[in-house]
Order: C-alpha cells, then sequence, then structure tokens
C-alpha cells in the first residue's frame, strides 16, 4: 500500500527532508572556500584555487533548486519564505562585513578608495557588484594588480548568486505550474546556451566573461540538473553503489584538486576551463555516502571549516585588501597567511555571535528578521551612494594631502597628439569593420601627415604608456621635429599580426591597429620611431596577457628595422606601484610629514622583473633599449617624486602613468638624450 502510494510528489516531498544536510557536501564548501583563500595569500601556492568559486556556485545551485523543487512538488513552496530564508542567511554576516570594511575606510583609504568603497556598499545593496566591477574592468578585472586594493571585490559572486537566488525561484516556479515536464528541457537549455556563452566570449573579453551572469549561470544550472534528478528521478535513477559512489567521488575530488594546483590566472578563465572543478564538485554531489565523501570530506576538520565557510569567505578578503592599502605592510605571503587565521577566527565569531542566533530568533519571527535585515542591507547601500557622492570624504585629509590624493593630470597632453591616440570602444566589431574604423580614425586626424618635411620626424606608437610621454616629448622636440603618434589603449604594441583570441590585447580591434600600424610606419619611415607601453601587463596580467609577447615585441623591432627604419628606441617598462602613487606619497606626508624621493614600499615587483626581461634581450642593430626603471630605481627604492611642488612634481598620477612633470623629467632625462643622438646620426 505504502509502495502505490509513493508518487512523485510524495518522492519529492521525503528527498527534501531525508537530504536536508549532507557531510560530504559541507566538506566540498570546506574545499571551495580553502582554496580561494590559500589563492588570495599566496598565488604561487594554490595558482588555481580561484576555481573555489566555481565549486560554490554548483553547491549553490545544487542546493537552492533542491529546496525549490522539492517543496513545489509537495505544494509548500513559498517565494515570501523562499526569499525570506535567503535573507536570514545571506545578510547577517554580509551586514557586518561591509559596515566593517566602511569603518576602517573611513580611517585608513585614500578618497578614491574610500569613494570605490562606497560604490561597493551601493552595488551590494541591490547585488549588482559583478557589474560594477565590469565598469572599472579597464585597469585589469579580478586578477588585476589594481584589483589588490578593492576590500569589496569579493562580492561579486554573491551578486552572481542573488541575481541566481531572484530569477531562478521564479523561472522554476512558473515552469512548474505551467508544464512540470518541461523543467529538464528548461535547465539543460540555460546550462548548454550559457556554456556556449562562456566558451565563445573568454578568449575575446575574459573579464566580461568572468562577471556577467549569464556566462556564469552553466555552473549554477549544473547544480540544478542534479538536483532535479535527486527530486523527481531518484526512483528511476537511484544512487550508485558504493562502488561506483568511491570512484566518482574520487574523481571527482581529483578534478578539483586538479584544477587548483594545474590552473592559474594567466589561462584565460572562465571558459572551457571552468568545467573541470564544476564536473569535478557535479561527480562527489551525484556520488553520495562514498569513502572520499565520508572521510576526506565528512570528518571534522572538513565540517568546521564548511560551517564557517561563508562568513570566512567575506572576511577574507578585505583583510587581505587592506594590507594592501595599508603603507608600510609589505603583504608577503607569511603575512597574507597570519592574515588567513585572524580571517578563521572572525569567521568563527561570526558564525557564533550572529549567525546561529540570527537563525535561532528567525525560526520564531521568520518575516519580521528578514524585512529587518533587508532594511540594514537598504541602510548600507544608502550609505554607500552618499559616500561616492562625496567622493571619499577628501576633507578627512589635511588640504595638501587631499589634492595629493585627487591628483590625476596625467602626461598625456597636447592636441595634436591626443586626437591621435586611439581609444576603445567597448563594442565588438568584425575585423573588417575594425580595420575601417581604425584607418578612418587616423586619416581623419592627419597622423601620418609631417608639419614640416625638411625637419625629423620622431613617430611614436604604443598604448598609454606611450601617450604619457607627449608632455615631455612635446617641451623636449616641438619646433625641432615633427612629432607623430599612431597609439592607441589595451593593444600590445608592435605585434605584427595580432591574434584575436587572446583576451583584451589579443582582439580584431587590436589586430585591426597593428596592421595599419606597422603599414604606416613602413610607409613614414621616421627618422626615429620610439615604442613605448605598458609591458608588464602583456608579460603577467591575467586577462591582459598575451603568450609570448616579450619575444613577439623584440621581433616586430628587429622586423621594422630590416624593413628601413633606421632607429628605433624602446622606452622601457616604469616602475609600478600598489596602491596608486599619490596615495603612497599622500600617506607618507599623514605619518611622516614628508615626501620620501625614493621608496620601496609599494613597488610591484612584475614591473622590475619585466624590464629586466627586456633589458636583456638582444634586440639587434639598429635598436636602443632604454631601461627607465634602472634609472628611476636605486638602493633606497623607486623615485617617488622630480621636485617638492606637490602635487605637481609627482612623479605618476596612478599606478604607473607619468604626470605632466613626470613626463618631462623622463623624457629630459633619458629618452631625450638617446632620441637626440639617433636624430643625429640618421642625418649623416
Amino acid at each position: 500500500m505504502e509502495k502505490a502510494l509513493d508518487t512523485p510528489d510524495i518522492a519529492a516531498a521525503r528527498a527534501g527532508r531525508d537530504l536536508d544536510f549532507r557531510k560530504d557536501i559541507n566538506g566540498l564548501r570546506a574545499l571551495a572556500v580553502l582554496g580561494v583563500v590559500a589563492f588570495h595569500a599566496d598565488r604561487a601556492l594554490v595558482p588555481g584555487g580561484f576555481a573555489g568559486v566555481d565549486v560554490f556556485f554548483v553547491i549553490s545551485g545544487f542546493l537552492i533548486s533542491r529546496i525549490i523543487l522539492s517543496e513545489c512538488a509537495a505544494a509548500r513552496f513559498s517565494l515570501a519564505m523562499f526569499y525570506a530564508k535567503r535573507a536570514r542567511r545571506i545578510l547577517p554576516a554580509l551586514i557586518l562585513v561591509v559596515s566593517c570594511v566602511w569603518i576602517v575606510g573611513w580611517f585608513r583609504a585614500a578618497p578614491t578608495q574610500f569613494r570605490d568603497i562606497g560604490g561597493g556598499l551601493l552595488g551590494n545593496s541591490y547585488f549588482t557588484v559583478n557589474f560594477w566591477l565590469l565598469r572599472l574592468a579597464g585597469v585589469g578585472g579580478y586578477f588585476g594588480a589594481d584589483s589588490t586594493t578593492k576590500p569589496l571585490l569579493h562580492l561579486w559572486s554573491l551578486s552572481i548568486e542573488e541575481q541566481f537566488y531572484i530569477v531562478w525561484s521564479v523561472l522554476l516556479l512558473a515552469v512548474f505550474r505551467i508544464r512540470r515536464n518541461l523543467l529538464p528541457a528548461v535547465i539543460a537549455g540555460i546550462f548548454l546556451a550559457s556554456l556556449a556563452a562562456c566558451v565563445i566570449l573568454t578568449p575575446i573579453d575574459p573579464i566580461a566573461a568572468f562577471y556577467l551572469p549569464w556566462t556564469r549561470a552553466w555552473e549554477l544550472a549544473l547544480g540544478a540538473l542534479i538536483a532535479y534528478r535527486e527530486v523527481f528521478l531518484l526512483e528511476a535513477l537511484p544512487y550508485p553503489g558504493r562502488g561506483v559512489a568511491n570512484i566518482g567521488a574520487a574523481l571527482g575530488v581529483a578534478l578539483m584538486l586538479g584544477a587548483f594546483f594545474l590552473m592559474s590566472e594567466a589561462q584565460p578563465f572562465p571558459g572551457w576551463r571552468a568545467m573541470i572543478p564544476t564536473a569535478g564538485c557535479a561527480l562527489v554531489i551525484a556520488h553520495p555516502r562514498s569513502l572520499v565523501g565520508d572521510v576526506a570530506l565528512g570528518n571534522r576538520v572538513a565540517g568546521f571549516f564548511g560551517v564557517i565557510s561563508y562568513p570566512l569567505y567575506l572576511w577574507h578578503w578585505p583583510l587581505f585588501a587592506f594590507a594592501h592599502i595599508w603603507p608600510g605592510i609589505i603583504p608577503t605571503p607569511p603575512v597574507m597567511l597570519g592574515l588567513a587565521v585572524v580571517a578563521v577566527g572572525l569567521a568563527t565569531l561570526t558564525y557564533r555571535l550572529i549567525e546561529a542566533p540570527v537563525a535561532a530568533t528567525f525560526r520564531r519571527r521568520p518575516f519580521a528578521i528578514a524585512l529587518a535585515l533587508t532594511a540594514m542591507l537598504a541602510a548600507t547601500g544608502v550609505v554607500g551612494r552618499i559616500t561616492y557622492d562625496a567622493k571619499g570624504f577628501p576633507g578627512r585629509f589635511p588640504p595638501l594631502v587631499a589634492r595629493i590624493f585627487d591628483f590625476d593630470v596625467n602626461g598625456a597632453q597636447g592636441k595634436r597628439l591626443m586626437q591621435c591616440f586611439y581609444q576603445r570602444d567597448d563594442r565588438a566589431y568584425s575585423l573588417e569593420e575594425e580595420r575601417r574604423r581604425a584607418a578612418r580614425f587616423f586619416e581623419d586626424g592627419r597622423c601620418g601627415e609631417k608639419d614640416d618635411p625638411a625637419k625629423p620626424t620622431i613617430l611614436v606608437v604604443g598604448d598609454s604608456h606611450a601617450a604619457h610621454l607627449f608632455a615631455g616629448l612635446t617641451q623636449a622636440f616641438a619646433g625641432k621635429a615633427n612629432l607623430l603618434t599612431l597609439s592607441s589603449v589595451f593593444c600590445a604594441p608592435l605585434v605584427e599580426h595580432v591574434a584575436m583570441d587572446e583576451g583584451v590585447a589579443g582582439t580584431p580591434r587590436c589586430r585591426a591597429i597593428n596592421d595599419y600600424v606597422f603599414e604606416h610606419i613602413r610607409a613614414i619611415r621616421p627618422d626615429v620611431l620610439l615604442v613605448a607601453g605598458y609591458f608588464a601587463q602583456y608579460d603577467h596580467e591575467a586577462n591582459w596577457r598575451y603568450p609570448g609577447y616579450l619575444d613577439d615585441l623584440v621581433e616586430g623591432a628587429r622586423r621594422l628595422h630590416r624593413d628601413g627604419v633606421r632607429s628605433i628606441v624602446v622606452a622601457g617598462q616604469v616602475p609600478t606601484w600598489a596602491p596608486i602613487l599619490p596615495i603612497l606619497v599622500g600617506r607618507d606626508i599623514l605619518e611622516r610629514g614628508e615626501a620620501a624621493e625614493f621608496s620601496r614600499i609599494g613597488v610591484r615587483p612584475d614591473s622590475l622583473e619585466t624590464d629586466r626581461a627586456l633589458a636583456a634581450k638582444d634586440w639587434g642593430e639598429g635598436v636602443a633599449y632604454i631601461s627607465q626603471a634602472k634609472t628611476l630605481c636605486g638602493a633606497e627604492g623607486c623615485r617617488r617624486v622630480v621636485g617638492r611642488n606637490l602635487p605637481e612634481d609627482l612623479l605618476a598620477v596612478d599606478y604607473g602613468h607619468y604626470s605632466v612633470n613626470g613626463s618631462i623629467f623622463a623624457v629630459k632625462t633619458m629618452l631625450a638624450p638617446v632620441i637626440e643622438a639617433e636624430i643625429a646620426r640618421s642625418r649623416q
């Protein structure tokens, strides 16, 4: 009799009751969060630990879909209660952490940093941090060096999960009520469409693919597919036996660990690579009662970290970010691992003193608690809006320090040159259209035309690190030479026939621009070709990395010399800073009363490594590599100022773009003597 009444609805209700908690899934949470924390503490330790977030997405997709589907099948699903429970689970720890970030930021963050904290609070209040960060993606994305000073960066994943909760619950409820047998097709369709979008977009624009919800939805839908099987198909497709479960779960853990230790930020992500950790997680979830699940994932240590995984994820990144913001703290791996231990302590206290008491009260008054938490979240959004609109409250600091923090007058100056500095269009076009757009831009600006053919010609090519030399070049050579430029943002300089699937710097846009530039360098045949760029970015930073770039750069210079360009000067990699130089100098004045002319604090090693690598290259005849870092840095560190008139005499206005006076100083002391000698030699 009992078997006859075992309908799918009853089976679904029983599934939701009997499988409410699984130790192996709690262990998966532990594995995921420890991977993320280890990656952020020391990227060399667990180079692919960032994939722990992908594991979280699959877990969330499974658990949330199982709740929705089992309760729908039992005719007891309530959207209001579902959202109330999500508020109870997500908001207490979140509100605590973002409030602490704002308070610490008030005392320690520069106005621009504090403004961005305000923007993060605002976006977090309606779960759109991923879109907020995508707006700022021109400076590197999740893996960019500047990301280390964004205390709320990690909330991007929480925003995607909340977007999923809001949309997914309504979608599944609607499909269930309209035509239940369409559920697997709808879930599978979303999985396939989102996965295709992710795989296609990642080589073209990895930053967008990383942050957009529709390129991440497949990971959550993967968990939902397993949930559908568990809720509706468990009678027809029961759990595998112990032997098969052991193999499946062991393979799953191996895939996740393989992703953590064998992948790295240097590879385009998410794309197809995200399928490795997500498939691993799915295998473990789909194979319960395994030896691996019981022993490796179900032990007490894994259980502890699984329970505190959410507050640990929330706490660890602000601690790490403030270690980068706080001048004087050198965020070495031991320091970061020490902060990770502090994060574990804070997460434990948050769970015991905040999350557990709120959960107990929620059971008595669910909607009152949910409304109160939502109101508190909205209040953080209001504070964020005020902070952002107030530009980070610069009045917190003395007037000189505030002016230094706010200083942004870049060396990219001069109407004639700037009108030939090609900017980025966020829209993507075909290669042929990109060729037409590039040609139209440079020809409308008369960028290849000499003002006086009798004078020598200096042609500047590169990215924004070529443009920041314009002020210095104009002062040094105006009236003496034809100053021309064919420059553009976000393209790897001097690479002919750029690959079109290599992240931000390798796109149809960059292929079209670089092909145009090479063609016209050969046509113009300048007396001196000056090449400059943010070479370290294309050599190191994940979303910008162009494989083999340094060798391609050398080959591009050699090829142009063989094709008749007699003299090529490469302005070497400048030193770069994190946090940005104005913040370092402003903090110096606050804490020491004066700005140090040279300092090691905040200097990024990747820029110095790239300079050393380029200086060691065999550039061949007719090419001179000028190491700016060697001149600007010495035993006391790297130069920060070029005079005592601050803020105008700051060397750079951000992580590494020269100020106007910095540009004049750099050209006068390092580049002009070489360029003048090359012009004299070419005119002999």
